[in-house]
């Protein structure tokens, strides 16, 4: 499950699920508000969670798309599903997401997007050795 809104990287976290196998399937989504109505219908199949948190409305768009610490909070006052990675530049707001789960008895990891290739170099082997592939 995972919540980000750039094109770039959606085809880079589409192909990085991809190359896990067939077993995996991704579920994305580009706004707060949809994931946190939507996810329920998963998380019990879930089994890691990757959340960005700074939105911007898709073209021709004037609805707010929320946070990734609206799914944070969310997703924090239910039982620990999955793992969770935190793939936000927002340095303030990626610790605010990190509490919300860690206090909840949730496993959250930071994988920070720097560099060009940061999805397959850092966030898909972590991925990987979180969900034992």
């Amino acid at each position: 499950m995972i919540l980000e809104d750039n094109d770039e990287r959606i085809r880079a976290f589409e192909s990085a699920v991809a190359s896990l196998g067939s077993d995996f399937l991704l579920r994305l989504w580009r706004d707060a508000p949809t994931m946190i109505a939507e996810c329920g219908d998963c998380m019990g199949e879930a089994c890691l969670i990757s959340l960005d948190h700074d939105l911007a409305p898709l073209p021709g768009s004037s609805a707010d798309p929320g946070t990734g610490l609206e799914v944070a909070e969310f997703l924090s006052t239910h039982q620990p599903r999955c793992p969770v990675i935190l793939h936000t530049s927002n340095h303030e707001r990626r610790w605010s997401m990190h509490n919300e789960f860690r206090f909840a008895g949730w496993s959250v990891e930071i994988i920070p997007p720097f560099g060009d290739d940061w999805i397959q170099g850092s966030w898909l082997p972590r991925a990987r050795g979180l969900i034992g592939v």
